[in-house]
């Protein structure tokens, strides 16, 4: 079934959805994308790990999936007529691992990286967070290099990469290997499907389309987030103007 909404779904960017998203984003560009460049280039996914402390602002947005049992403190009393049992007390880690996959386009004659695709996550947009830092590293060692940059932002909350503009509510830009400073961008509206963006090879290969718009619905309908969204019950992630918020209600009340 389609979203109610014909560019990127909002309420897919809810930071405690958004593993599942990013996850199924990254399987369904990486199938979009070897269809068109195999077999001369292959197109691979690569693991990043963010290690966020307990300082760190983008901590918040994690929902972790170990604890660390105190043993010591097990004993605690409880009620002798309501018969509980004594609870393990719990703490949360002190350092949280957060992975997230990229792509990297991949050339099968010397097994270089022509290419990295990098979808960001609410950690990489929060302002001094481990996340974000070692993004923007990546990112600045990159555009040094000879492999070109793609990233892409469905995201309408944080902060947005160096030189990319706060226009549109979804991004996505270009570092071409070689490039100083200069970067291709898209942006796209909530009220806009979002467009197909150039991915670059090598020369004399030309750039193929990477349909964001077309990733964005294949997941939707593929992972049936029509079941697994409560329109009707869940907040925004991050809050609309009066006028996106009216043309919201407006889509979801056809929708229904």
């Amino acid at each position: 079934m389609r979203s109610p909404f014909p560019g990127m779904d909002p309420y897919l960017e809810r930071p405690d959805r958004w593993g599942g998203v990013h996850a199924g984003l990254i399987a369904v560009v990486r199938e979009i994308l070897s269809r068109q460049v195999a077999p001369r280039f292959f197109v691979d996914s690569e693991d990043g790990v963010y290690v966020l402390g307990l300082d760190d602002p983008a901590r918040a947005l994690i929902r972790p999936d170990t604890y660390i049992v105190e043993a010591g403190r097990a004993g605690t009393p409880v009620p002798s007529r309501e018969r509980i049992a004594a609870p393990v007390l719990l703490r949360m880690p002190e350092a949280l691992e957060v992975r997230a996959a990229s792509l990297a386009i991949v050339d099968t004659l010397d097994r270089q990286v022509v290419a990295t695709l990098e979808l960001l996550s609410p950690i990489n947009k929060v302002q001094g967070s481990a996340g974000q830092r070692d993004f923007l590293r990546k990112r600045a060692q990159t555009f040094r290099s000879s492999t070109h940059w793609v990233e892409i932002d469905l995201l309408r909350g944080g902060t947005r990469s160096p030189g990319i503009p706060a226009r549109g509510d979804y991004a996505a830009a270009l570092h071409r290997a070689g490039a100083t400073e200069e970067l291709e961008g898209w942006f796209a509206g909530l009220r806009d499907p979002l467009p197909t963006i150039a991915v670059p090879l090598r020369p004399p290969f030309e750039d193929v389309p990477l349909p964001l718009q077309e990733a964005v619905e294949i997941l939707y309908d593929r992972y049936r987030y029509d079941a697994g969204i409560d329109y009707a019950g869940e907040p925004l992630p991050t809050a609309l103007n009066d006028a996106d918020a009216a043309w919201l209600r407006g889509r979801l009340a056809a929708w229904h």
